[in-house]
């Protein structure tokens, strides 16, 4: 039980521009957990996943409340959607600070291969502006900052789990985890020093557009306004567009009939929506954003478009993190939209407690449970029978967004067809892997 991610096998052929997508996830290893009592499965599941364990607790103790007919209060679904916020900052750091900068290469990219990288899609005004400066740029050392980030988040976890721990089917222990008093400033405060520059909320007012995401890119000394400055004078932002439509935030009901049907294996294997591959994760949360809006406009899914979510997605956790752990208990189901009717997309986004099942009522025996982590929609959905877990299933952001049609293959495909050669295609390859982020290690080759 202490593999549960497998690998992803990418290959690209440059004659023919093929894209194939193989995977050895066993994406119905969470059959381990039959036999085990739920508060079993609540305890050892998040410790079975190395990214992402918060919001696997909140999905499966989502499902399991559901199965056994438990309702947690608002004050605890608020203080795991708080939780949830905090894991998908301290992720949108590392790839802000560690892997968009090292795939990017800012620092040994010269003026003449920036020109010679320009997607000719791009404006050219925009190119020869980029250009002229490209010799200047350089990225501040984002990834000194990182020890950082993660003592900040560690930090965090272990002041809430002294206190209690609100993913815990003991109801008594998840209230006392729910009321207590957690400081987020050392975390909130990494999030305006390394990428927004300012405070979350004001960064979303002020940054709506294209126009205003490139002068705060010029004006802001934040390594991830680097990254904007670095990756448009590469000519970038147009780089993998494809046409693979964003996962509803109205899916969830179908998704749990879709997991409770004879095909259900098949379906987490390559699952699609409305016989369609769709994208889940940063940019189908933040799609309705007006920046988002004019960049998809603009230059469809592409790179700059990507990294843009990131930072629309990361804006705005940081300000619901900030939102819900200085919210009145009384006044939390307003905070975390806690109704049946909740939307997954929306900007606080999660199931993190029990939902109705498909027949409209708690303590069925059966559960689903859905948390927005930070690479897209988890799903977890259990049976629960005579006190033991009789059947536990897994649908993760890998499956929808590396499905052997997907959007990474598309946009790879599109990639690949760009006439890209040598290293250089092996780098806009694995700079949109990283755009899209898998949550397993991958293996990418080309021929």
């Amino acid at each position: 039980m202490s593999d549960l991610a497998g690998q992803l096998e990418i290959r690209l052929d440059r004659r023919t521009g093929a894209v194939a997508i193989g995977s050895t996830r066993p994406v119905t290893a969470s059959r381990v957990f039959a036999g085990k009592s739920p508060a079993e499965v609540v305890r050892q599941l998040p410790a079975l996943f190395s990214l992402c364990g918060t919001a696997q607790a909140a999905a499966c103790i989502g499902a399991c409340e559901q199965a056994l007919g438990q309702q947690p209060s608002a004050a605890v679904l608020a203080r795991r959607q708080a939780l949830i916020h905090a894991e998908t900052i301290k992720e949108h750091l590392w790839r802000l600070l560690l892997d968009w900068p090292r795939m990017l290469d800012c620092k040994t990219e010269s003026t003449a291969a920036i020109n010679a990288n320009a997607n000719a899609n791009a404006n050219a005004n925009a190119n020869a502006n980029a250009n002229a400066r490209a010799s200047a740029l350089a990225l501040p050392p984002a990834a000194s900052a990182m020890p950082s980030v993660m003592q900040a988040f560690m930090a965090f976890r272990q002041a809430q789990q002294a206190a209690g721990d609100p993913f815990s089917l003991d109801q008594q222990q998840a209230e006392r985890g729910a009321v207590a008093a957690i400081d987020s400033r050392r975390l909130l405060d990494l999030v305006i020093d390394q990428a927004l520059g300012t405070a979350p909320a004001d960064w979303l007012d002020a940054v709506d557009r294209l126009a205003s995401l490139r002068r705060w890119a010029e004006q802001t000394k934040t390594p991830a306004a680097g990254l904007v400055r670095v990756l448009v004078a590469q000519g970038l932002a147009g780089c993998g567009v494809s046409a693979v439509p964003r996962l509803p935030g109205s899916a969830c009901q179908q998704l749990a009939w879709s997991l409770a049907s004879a095909e259900a294996d098949a379906f987490i294997a390559a699952p699609q929506w409305q016989q369609e591959c769709a994208e889940t994760g940063p940019l189908a949360r933040v799609a309705a954003q007006p920046l988002i809006a004019d960049l998809l406009a603009r230059h469809g899914n592409g790179l700059l478009t990507r990294l843009a979510a990131l930072l629309v997605d990361l804006a705005q956790s940081a300000r619901g993190l900030e939102t819900l752990l200085d919210t009145r208990m009384e006044d939390a189901s307003d905070a975390i939209g806690c109704d049946a009717a909740v939307d997954v997309g929306a900007d606080v986004g999660v199931n993190a407690g029990s939902r109705p099942g498909r027949d409209g009522r708690l303590g069925t025996g059966t559960g689903v449970g859905f948390a927005e982590a930070a690479r897209g929609l988890l799903v977890h959905r259990v049976t629960i029978t005579n006190g033991r877990v009789e059947h536990y299933q897994i649908l993760a952001p890998t499956e929808w967004n590396f499905h052997p049609q997907g959007v990474v293959a598309q946009s790879l495909t599109a990639i690949v067809r760009s006439g890209a050669e040598g290293s250089e295609l092996e780098r806009l390859a694995r700079l949109h892997i990283t755009a899209v982020d898998p949550c397993v290690d991958y293996q990418l080759s080309v021929s």
